[in-house]
């Protein structure tokens, strides 16, 4: 089967996915981030078969919904519209929108900087620890839950830069662009190493 054959096929199942989350959605609206995850990743397909318009049309939708979403509830996780903004920036390059594109993108950035980080490596979570070993495991259960997390977004803000990378580029903004790039792969290389060393500590 050629590339274009599996293209085809994976957009036709991503369409279909939104399709059934669409109508999950309509009946019931707290199945809507569903939606908007479904069409990000019809977005990232589309893009991947250089159906850019269409991409966009997905990437658009998704960031609707996920801002929708994050309006209702303020307080709540900004990880899944941050991620679709970059997504959307993505797009919107694609299609030659660069100024539109970077605004974005600045927010993207934006409010991947303002997601919570994880305690740092042997900071103790108050409350959890001081007792025997149930409580001794829920609170190594939950300090790695919190790494994990800040890893996560540690990565997610790399890759929102190298798109504010690409997007400064675009626009003739040389020097910032290499700027944004240099920041994403020290945040990378700092990530590679806190592994490694938890990686020591963990064989010691």
């Amino acid at each position: 089967m050629n590339s274009v054959s599996v293209n085809d096929s994976s957009i036709t199942v991503s369409e279909e996915l939104v399709a059934a989350c669409r109508l999950l959605a309509a009946e019931d609206p707290a199945r809507e981030s569903d939606l908007a995850l479904a069409l990000t990743r019809l977005s990232n397909r589309q893009s991947t078969a250089l159906n850019s318009r269409k991409a966009l049309l997905a990437a658009q939708e998704a960031v609707h919904i996920y801002q929708r979403l994050a309006d209702a509830d303020p307080d709540g996780d900004v990880e899944p519209l941050a991620r679709a903004l970059n997504i959307l920036a993505l797009r919107l390059v694609e299609v030659g929108r660069r100024d539109k594109a970077l605004f974005v993108s600045e927010r993207a950035v934006s409010m991947e900087r303002m997601r919570p980080a994880g305690p740092a490596e042997g900071t103790p979570i108050p409350g959890v620890g001081s007792e025997r070993v149930g409580s001794e495991r829920v609170g190594s259960e939950r300090a790695d839950s919190e790494r994990a997390g800040s890893e996560r977004a540690a990565s997610d803000l790399a890759d929102s830069l190298d798109t504010l990378a690409l997007c400064l580029r675009e626009t003739g903004r040389e020097q910032q662009s290499r700027a944004s790039a240099r920041e994403a792969t020290e945040i990378r290389e700092g990530l590679r190493e806190h592994r490694r060393r938890e990686h020591r500590t963990d064989t010691v």
